[in-house]
C-alpha cells in the first residue's frame, strides 16, 4: 500500500466546489466524513490522526462552508445528499464507508436512502433525530445572532464539546478551539438557518426501515444537544443498526473530544462480519436502475 501524507484539494461538480482534506493511502479503504452545522472538515482531523494509514479519509467543506462553495441557497437536507452524490461521483468512488456528525446524520441518512447501493457501511455520531428537529422561531432569532456576534458563536460552540478542555494547560485545544470558531464566522449566511429549517420539515422515521447496510450509531454521554432517548429512537427505527455505542467522557463531538476513542469503535465495527449484508447489497446493485 502506497504511503500518503496528508493532502488537501478541491473537487469540482456540477452543483459545487469542495474544498476536501484526506489522510491515509489514497488506494486505502475509503471513507468520507461528514462535518455537522458550524463545522468544516477540519473538525475530523483529530480523529483522522488517530486511523491506521490503510484508511482513506475524506472529509469536505460541506455548502457554504470553510472553503468550499458558499451558495445563498441548496440547503436542504436532501439538496446536501445530492451534493454528496456528486461528490462521490467526483471521486470516482465505487463503494466506500459514510460517517456523519450531527446535523449531518440526516444527510447522511437521505444519501444511504437514495444511494445505498454505493455504501459499506454508515456510521452516525451523536446524529439529530430520524423524525428531525424541530426549531422554535427564538431559536432562529439566535441563530442569526450568532452571524454577526463572535461571543455568542463562540458560547454555542463550546456547548457542543464540553469535555475539551480549554485552558492555558492544553494550548493545542485552545488554537483548535479559535480555528473553530473562525471557521464558523465565515460560513454562508444561509448556512445559519437554512439546514435548521429542513430539519423541521425533514422526517424520514417509517423510510428508515429500508436500512439496512451495517450502521453504527455512537452518541457521546455528556451530550448536551441530542439525548439518549431521540438517539435510541434512531437506533430503533434502521434496521441494520445493532447496538449503540456510548462514548464517557465525550458530548456532543467526540471526534474532537475523544478521537482516539472513536476511531477504535469504528475500527472494532468496520472489522466485524457483515456477511449478511452481502445479499442485501447484491439485490440493491440488481435493482438500482
Amino acid at each position: 500500500m502506497s504511503a500518503k501524507p496528508d493532502a488537501e484539494f478541491y473537487v469540482g461538480t456540477a452543483r459545487l466546489r469542495f474544498f476536501c482534506r484526506a489522510s491515509g493511502a489514497d488506494d486505502g479503504i475509503p471513507l468520507l466524513l461528514l462535518h455537522g452545522s458550524y463545522g468544516t472538515g477540519r473538525w475530523w482531523e483529530r480523529f483522522c490522526a488517530s486511523l491506521p494509514d490503510e484508511i482513506y479519509a475524506v472529509s469536505p467543506d460541506l455548502r457554504g462552508c470553510g472553503q468550499s462553495d458558499k451558495p445563498v441557497d441548496g440547503y436542504a437536507v436532501e439538496e446536501q445528499a445530492e451534493d454528496i452524490a456528486a461528490l462521490v461521483d467526483a471521486l470516482r468512488w465505487e463503494s466506500f464507508h459514510l460517517m456523519a456528525h450531527s446535523s449531518s446524520g440526516a444527510v447522511a441518512i437521505e444519501y444511504a436512502l437514495q444511494h445505498g447501493y454505493r455504501l459499506e457501511t454508515l456510521t452516525l455520531v451523536d446524529t439529530v433525530p430520524v423524525e428531525g428537529v424541530f426549531t422554535p422561531l427564538d431559536g432562529y432569532l439566535l441563530l442569526e445572532q450568532m452571524r454577526t456576534d463572535r461571543d455568542l458563536l463562540a458560547q454555542a460552540l463550546r456547548i457542543l464539546m464540553p469535555a475539551l478542555r480549554l485552558d492555558d494547560a492544553h494550548p493545542d485545544n485552545l488554537h483548535l478551539f479559535d480555528q473553530l470558531v473562525a471557521d464558523a464566522m465565515g460560513m454562508a449566511p444561509a448556512a445559519f438557518t437554512e439546514i435548521a429549517r429542513s430539519l423541521s420539515q425533514w422526517n424520514r422515521f417509517v423510510d428508515a426501515r429500508r436500512l439496512t447496510l451495517p450502521t453504527l450509531l455512537v452518541w457521546g454521554a455528556l451530550d448536551q444537544i441530542v439525548d439518549r432517548a431521540a438517539t435510541t429512537r434512531t437506533l430503533i427505527a434502521i434496521p441494520g443498526a445493532d447496538n449503540l455505542e456510548v462514548l464517557p467522557n465525550a458530548g456532543h463531538s467526540p471526534m474532537i473530544e475523544a478521537p482516539a476513542a472513536l476511531a477504535a469503535r469504528w475500527i472494532d465495527f468496520l472489522v466485524q462480519d457483515h456477511a449478511g449484508y452481502g445479499t442485501v447489497r447484491r439485490s440493491a446493485l440488481d435493482n438500482h436502475p
